[in-house]
């Protein structure tokens, strides 16, 4: 069991895609809080909303690239000396039949949903380890989503970059050594796919076009805030749903693969060499 340094007034944060949504709300919060906070984006113009404040760093960031990532946490370093929290938020949906789909943008979609937060966590795990003070560790949170459990048509390299990010995520939580400190958390926001009656793809261009209304961005970064900074009394999950009507879907989802394991029980004991 871990047992993370006390989150305070100087703990700093380093939050991706925070121009709109979850991510603008989270930078808010930190800041309101008295936090320090290095805010990042595609476009820097896009963070005007932070004042300028020697509490804030705004840095423009593209996750995709490597340089950005090693010059935000260079730049985050040399403003803090310290980064205490880590919030992988940036991504977005491709939206489109599979077959319709060019490699080139299936390709995208995985560099910025999967391998940018792959790169951002292993730099933060560095530093960790090796820059924060001796067994003060930190936090990794992986903004996730309900997709990355459930599946619509119509998303199919959307839902393989997250359902690959909760791969990562699960195994790498079980990596980490006690000593070091580090806790990694996952977590998805609800997704309106899953509310309509069909499933049908055709009716999901205006849910994408509206995904700033999947959950309230407001009240969920409030609760990853008080998740993180409060970790000392009520450890932290592995995976933390945002959003009510994220538990039936995913209780159902549990229930039809327990029910398909029952039904073909015996078929799965065939298979087996003590058979």
């Amino acid at each position: 069991m871990t047992s993370p340094a006390h989150f305070g007034s100087q703990t700093v944060w380093l939050v991706t895609g925070c121009s709109s949504g979850l991510g603008k709300s989270l930078a808010q919060a930190i800041y309101n809080a008295g936090h320090r906070i290095i805010a990042t984006a595609r476009d820097i113009a896009s963070l005007s909303y932070l004042p300028d404040s020697s509490t804030v760093l705004k840095i423009k960031l593209d996750v995709t690239s490597q340089d950005d990532i090693s010059t935000t946490f260079t730049k985050g370093l040399d403003t803090f000396h310290e980064i205490n929290v880590v919030i992988n938020n940036a991504g977005y949906g491709l939206m489109g039949d599979m077959e319709a789909i060019t490699d080139s943008n299936a390709r995208h979609q995985l560099e910025t949903n999967f391998w940018g937060p792959v790169q951002i966590t292993r730099e933060a795990l560095r530093i960790f380890r090796e820059v924060n003070p001796k067994g003060q560790g930190g936090t990794i949170v992986q903004v996730s989503s309900i997709g990355g459990f459930l599946t619509a048509p119509g998303h199919s390299f959307y839902h393989a970059s997250k359902f690959a990010l909760e791969g990562f995520t699960k195994s790498v939580a079980k990596e980490l050594r006690p000593e070091w400190n580090i806790n990694i958390l996952g977590a998805p926001p609800r997704h309106p796919a899953y509310d309509l009656p069909d499933g049908a793809f055709s009716q999901l261009a205006d849910y994408i076009k509206a995904q700033d209304t999947w959950s309230d961005p407001d009240s969920c970064a409030k609760v990853l805030f008080d998740a993180v900074v409060k970790q000392r009394k009520r450890p932290l999950p592995t995976r933390l749903l945002m959003g009510a009507e994220t538990i039936p879907y995913l209780k159902g989802e549990i229930k039809q693969v327990l029910q398909e394991i029952d039904e073909w029980e015996g078929e799965t004991a065939r298979c087996s060499l003590a058979f």
